[in-house]
């Protein structure tokens, strides 16, 4: 009878477990699949190129140049349709914004492989008061024509939480396809990354720096010294942070302008995304831009126009209702669904088929999320994050496998 209620209580904890994993983990923002251990480089004028699928949420924007397609900025995927970037980025362009194209999935421009993904510019929204002239409010929101498929390579980033303090997070990286040397001008194909220092912000608009030039909407990140720093063509990429312990990166800042590359007192200056959080989810859930009702930050759009090109897909997963009649039915429902994550084909689950079958929108969209993530519980479960990414599925598999093994014993038992 002892071992019949020990193992009840592991199976009804595994329960939970997994319960609470695909209902919310699976929504974390921030997956990092093909990334186990990330160390601190410090380079990135001299050349630092990451690990494939090292930052997910890369973005390239590239125009078309004589010579073909070159990246002319740098930007981060927040969702499977959207992408966010500098205002500056494209404003000196507008006649010529047909002509661009955002990679996703790349860490080398020059080969394009089949894990990268390429998209249009359906939508151009830049911040109604960007001033030009002193980089306020450089931040512009991309609206993909039809969305990505998320996968090892292709993840969303996380938006920092509205309280958290960022000064806080002591383990920060940049990266982008810019310029490696700004005299002699070298430019790179290859993705390259670099750790840097969130710098407080009096010191960095101290006479001596900035004089006055860094505002309250502002970062300043990299070494008061000099040494890695982002550069010309970098514009519209992430400063990523995190704490040391903590999983998962935040995208705190969009890089916006700076002085010379690389060099004492002009580091990097970055547009804060904390101060534009809400006008991100504004512009993304406003019927302006398509079809949809927002309710905090879930956005989901009406049931009857979900075949509506544009639409903003849903962010809750849909609960299955008969996962509620009994703990045993619900184990059972999801050990099916993970056996139909494994064996179909490329080993997606119904919810996480791809929304371009046979290049041609899904009218059943996949749910999706614009999130700032959940910093109390990253480092709880950053070991086993739920994804439907390939890297992902081992932990899954472990989890799923010691369902049924209590299943079979509690039979055994009885």
């Amino acid at each position: 009878m002892n071992l019949f209620v020990l193992l009840l209580s592991f199976f009804i904890f595994i329960s939970f477990f997994i319960s609470f994993s695909e209902n919310s983990i699976l929504k974390t923002c921030g997956i990092r699949p093909l990334v186990k251990n990330h160390h601190r480089v410090r380079r990135v004028i001299e050349g630092n190129t990451p690990e494939p699928g090292s930052w997910p949420w890369m973005a390239s924007i590239q125009m078309l140049y004589k010579d073909g397609y070159g990246s002319a900025c740098g930007g981060v995927l927040l969702s499977n349709r959207w992408v966010v970037t500098a205002a500056h980025c494209l404003s000196d362009l507008k006649r010529y914004r047909h002509l661009a194209r955002i990679v996703l999935g790349a860490r080398d421009l020059t080969q394009l492989g089949p894990e990268t993904q390429i998209r249009t510019i359906k939508q151009w929204i830049q911040h109604e008061d960007f001033d030009h002239k002193t980089h306020k409010n450089d931040i512009a929101l991309i609206r993909l024509n039809y969305p990505v498929k998320f996968s090892d390579y292709i993840q969303p980033a996380c938006l920092p939480p509205k309280s958290s303090n960022v000064y806080k997070m002591d383990d920060c990286h940049i990266a982008g396809w810019g310029l490696l040397n700004e005299k002699p001008r070298t430019v790179t194909t290859m993705l390259q990354e670099a750790t840097v220092e969130l710098i407080d912000r009096k010191r960095c608009n101290s006479s001596d720096w900035y004089n006055g030039g860094i505002h309250d909407y502002n970062l300043c990140a990299g070494y008061e010294q000099g040494g890695p720093d982002v550069c010309m063509g970098d514009s519209g990429g992430p400063l990523m942070c995190k704490r040391k312990k903590a999983g998962i990166y935040y995208v705190v800042g969009i890089v916006s302008w700076g002085g010379l590359c690389g060099q004492p007192h002009s580091n990097g200056v970055y547009t804060s995304v904390q101060d534009f959080e809400q006008w991100i989810f504004n512009k993304t859930s406003s019927p302006k831009y398509h079809y949809m009702k927002a309710t905090s930050m879930n956005i989901s759009p009406p049931s009857n126009q979900r075949n509506i090109e544009g639409n903003v897909e849903s962010v809750t997963m849909e609960k299955n209702d008969s996962s509620h009649s009994n703990s045993t039915g619900s184990i059972f429902n999801q050990i099916i669904s993970f056996f139909k994550m494994i064996f179909s084909p490329h080993g997606k689950s119904d919810h996480a088929e791809n929304l371009c079958r046979n290049g041609q929108e899904s009218t059943e969209t996949p749910p999706v999320e614009i999130t700032t993530g959940m910093m109390d519980r990253e480092t709880i479960y950053n070991g086993c994050l739920s994804s439907h990414a390939p890297a992902m599925l081992s932990c899954q598999a472990m989890a799923h496998i010691l369902v049924m093994a209590c299943l079979i014993a509690l039979i055994i038992c009885r």
